[in-house]
């Protein structure tokens, strides 16, 4: 067999051979490219949503007022033409213009053609996280401005009731569309109010629940934050709000808007929008507290770094019966960046916080925590510090002897008394004894747990470490609840809620 025979051959079984893998393989091979193409489409198109159409349609898509929704699935249905004539040529009567260059707009069938993929394919997170990266920021959470002549409207509806039906339309607006949407619509925080079923309720019981909240859900009680009048105003406007809705009064959503995120300045006023409108009804003006955590505090700022704040920003607060939601899906990144950047500046002044988590973190029951430092008994006397239960006096928990100096001034709630706040330096560490030198120069010890469980769970701690901690007096010591290495930024908790958290592990 000459050269160019044994030539054919090895071309020939090469063909044989290679020519059905390749046939195999091509159907993947064109769907892989085609997916590639749309993905270039896609993110062509996002750029040029979030330059022109963000701003009436939403930076993803939710719309704006009158302004249809983009991120729907009959739209990403729809037939092409249409969607292509639309996009084109606008809408007659609507603010909605043509965007074709035929039609003295932008754009050539090409990128149109990017725009209806965008349409059909989005991911509509991505394309809000793209808007905020090129500084296009959503209203800071909706809180709506009321039209003057939206207020007058209502009140010539009912010459006895009016009045106080746009009292509560304005304190809807100002305060509930966070949670519970603009026109009531609802959301993941809170349930739609514009309903029939709200409509019909009995208006005590709806007062009950916004004055004294919902446990366990993000609904927390208002009746700090409003006066009783102010809540029944609201509760007369829910149960009205058919009529007000059917007279044509509804509230629009804020536009989205441009900020410099590269202008530390400009975050930093992002981030105070974004706490004022999110995070104050909770948390207090400027960090102070409220049925939330002191933020304002070192405990917060000092014991926890950027990603600590980032992480609790996104997942929601992780103590038990905590109703600290998620806003990991209703931020974008340069959001929850901005409103970490507010509560750092705080930093520098931040005080030292006795009890950061408020009694109603867990201070213990209404006997135990009086103004003028007297204790009430749960039986309705009055004592010197003696309240609480029975063994308390002796200064041995139940079932246990006394052990060493019983202290008098430790009332105790279910074998633990108010939260103390400790702070100073290690100066030894024993064991599972603590020993901490306040700045006055006093010397506390404090217990951190069982021996076998610091041991095996408990972080790193070294003589000359700057820590915080909160625990309750026991006998000759402090019971620690929690404890924060401020040295090295490291946390553990040894308590929830006065339970311990090896309870059931030995």
């Amino acid at each position: 067999m000459n050269k160019y025979n044994l030539i054919s051959f090895f071309g020939f079984l090469a063909l044989v051979v290679v020519f059905p893998i390749y046939a195999w393989y091509e159907p993947a091979l064109r769907e892989n490219a085609q997916d590639d193409l749309q993905n270039q489409y896609v993110t062509e198109a996002s750029l040029i949503y979030v330059e022109n159409c963000a701003v009436c349609h939403g930076i993803e898509g939710e719309g704006i007022g009158a302004t249809p929704a983009l991120n729907n699935s009959a739209l990403q249905t729809a037939v092409y033409e249409d969607l292509f004539k639309v996009i084109a040529r606008g809408r007659y009567g609507t603010t909605m213009t043509g965007w074709h260059e035929d039609e003295g707009g932008l754009y050539n069938d090409y990128q149109i053609d990017q725009l209806i993929a965008l349409i059909r394919y989005a991911d509509w997170t991505q394309v809000g996280e793209l808007a905020a990266v090129q500084g296009l920021i959503p209203p800071a959470l909706p809180n709506p401005s009321v039209d003057p002549t939206m207020v007058a409207q209502i009140e010539a509806m009912s010459a006895e009731a009016g009045s106080e039906w746009a009292e509560g339309f304005q304190l809807y607006a100002g305060n509930c569309t966070i949670c519970h949407g603009i026109n009531g619509e609802g959301s993941d925080l809170g349930l739609p109010l514009n309903t029939a079923d709200v409509q019909s309720r009995d208006a005590d019981e709806l007062i009950r629940i916004i004055s004294e909240g919902v446990s366990g859900t993000a609904m927390v009680p208002w009746r700090g934050a409003l006066t009783p009048a102010e809540i029944e105003a609201i509760v007369r406007f829910l149960q009205h709000w058919d009529e007000i809705e059917a007279e044509g009064v509804v509230l629009t959503p804020p536009e989205p808007v441009w900020v410099d995120i590269e202008d530390p300045e400009a975050m930093l006023d992002l981030g105070e929008r974004l706490y004022s409108t999110t995070c104050v009804a909770c948390h207090g003006e400027e960090g102070s507290g409220g049925t939330g955590p002191v933020l304002n505090s070192q405990q917060v700022l000092t014991a926890n770094n950027d990603e600590q704040l980032r992480s609790t920003i996104i997942n929601g607060g992780w103590r038990p019966n905590s109703s600290m939601p998620s806003f990991g899906d209703r931020l974008t990144s340069v959001e929850i960046d901005a409103l970490v950047a507010y509560l750092r500046a705080w930093e520098p002044t931040a005080p030292f916080v006795e009890n950061p988590r408020g009694t109603q973190q867990g201070g213990g029951p209404p006997w135990l925590r009086t103004d003028d430092g007297t204790n009430t008994t749960p039986g309705g006397g009055q004592g010197q510090g003696q309240g609480g239960p029975p063994w308390r006096d002796s200064g041995s928990p139940p079932g246990k002897s006394s052990q060493g100096t019983a202290t008098t001034a430790t009332p105790a709630a279910n074998g633990q008394g108010p939260a103390m706040a400790i702070q100073g330096t290690v100066v030894t560490v024993e064991n599972n004894l603590l020993t901490v030198q306040t700045a006055a120069g006093s010397l506390v010890e404090t217990m951190l747990g069982p021996p076998w469980f610091w041991t095996e769970q408990g972080i790193v701690l070294n003589v000359g470490d700057s820590v915080s901690l909160e625990g309750f007096e026991s006998i000759d010591h402090i019971e620690v609840n929690w404890i924060t290495n401020q040295t090295s930024g490291t946390m553990k908790v040894l308590r929830e809620n006065g339970t311990p958290v090896w309870a059931g592990t030995e």
